[in-house]
């Protein structure tokens, strides 16, 4: 412990209070708390550096890295780093090391709204714009779902269970490395993933001087069917289907990404009510169930028709435009709920 840096046993300390503040928040909310749990050295995985210029010193190529009671680290470098940063941490994964600071940026002042475009976030395509673009959704998981299924069976056969499905050989080296070749896939297309979503958010950010962006409850959409014993689930495999497909497009990952390019390039970004968007008619405004048919959307009403996605992101873009007027201009929060009935 004597050889540690004294700031980065602060920074173990600030995470338990942080853990234990979030703890008594829930309980005064009535939620269900969760008390925090302490894990063992072994799934320690970073070091933190509270301040991190002050301890952290590159040199002039920025190719090394001198860390308190380590010494110099070499480092394959991908953005510059500035000469004053906030934190810094080292960050184990996969038996990889990464070092990660931040910074502060200058703030851009708001573009002046000449074209607003609305996205409509789905499974099949993973966002369909109101001006008639559809972006693939990647399906990283699924195209590797037989590499993945493959790994899965290898750590199967080398885990020795109990009677309860205990594993009873964790420490076993042969377990470990079939554990780590999993792990290693699972980054690979979490990696994948990440980068579609960054090429993605920046050719959207770049497009428009506004985006307007469903207000989708993530985790109640992905939330398990399976019920209770009182009151089981129905289709339960069906909707563990729909759930892992939605997670392995990744739609909070992009909404995230769209929020943070855009607030550093001054574009505005404003979610809305999501509520029957797909069902609504972009021409006439009415909402009849039967008008969407699979990806094709035809008003019962009027008679237009489009792409369902593309139907969809018109409607956004139109609520997006009338929350634009009672939207305060106060730069706050970049992604908020403004809802435009």
């Amino acid at each position: 412990i004597a050889t540690v840096y004294r700031e980065c046993e602060d920074a173990v300390l600030r995470r338990l209070d942080i853990a234990m503040q979030a703890f008594f928040r829930r309980c005064s909310r009535g939620k269900t708390p969760g008390f925090p749990r302490f894990k063992p050295a072994s799934r320690w995985k970073q070091i933190a550096f509270p301040h991190g210029n002050r301890a952290l010193k590159f040199d002039t190529d920025q190719k090394r890295v001198r860390v308190p009671g380590v010494g110099e680290i070499n480092l394959r470098k991908g953005r510059a780093v500035p000469e004053v940063f906030g934190r810094g941490w080292l960050v184990e994964k996969n038996d990889r090391w990464y070092l990660c600071v931040e910074h502060e940026v200058q703030a851009q002042p708001k573009r002046e709204i000449q074209k607003i475009v609305g996205i409509d976030r789905g499974v099949h395509v993973l966002a369909a714009t109101s001006d008639g673009a559809l972006i693939a959704n990647l399906a990283v998981a699924e195209k590797r779902k037989r590499a993945t299924a493959r790994l899965l069976r290898q750590l199967d056969a080398r885990t020795v269970k109990s009677s309860d499905g205990r594993c009873l050989n964790r420490p076993d080296p042969v377990r470990i490395v079939a554990a780590k070749c999993l792990a290693r896939a699972k980054e690979r297309e979490a990696n994948a993933r990440r980068d579609y979503a960054h090429k993605v958010s920046r050719k959207l950010v770049d497009s428009t001087d506004c985006i307007g962006i469903e207000a989708l409850l993530l985790v109640n959409m992905t939330r398990s069917a399976k019920g209770t014993v009182e009151q089981p689930g129905v289709n339960v495999r069906a909707k563990a289907g729909l759930n892992r497909v939605m997670l392995d497009s990744g739609f909070g990952l992009l909404q995230q990404m769209i929020a943070y390019k855009a607030e550093s390039a001054g574009v505005k970004v404003v979610a809305v009510n999501p509520a029957f968007s797909s069902q609504e008619c972009s021409n006439c405004g009415s909402c009849e169930r039967g008008s969407r048919r699979r990806r094709r959307y035809v008003c019962l009403r009027c008679g237009y028709c489009n792409h369902a996605d593309v139907n969809a992101a018109l409607v956004i873009r139109g609520r997006a435009q009338l929350a634009l007027l009672r939207m305060p201009d106060d730069g706050a929060d970049p992604v908020r709920l403004y809802d435009a009935a």
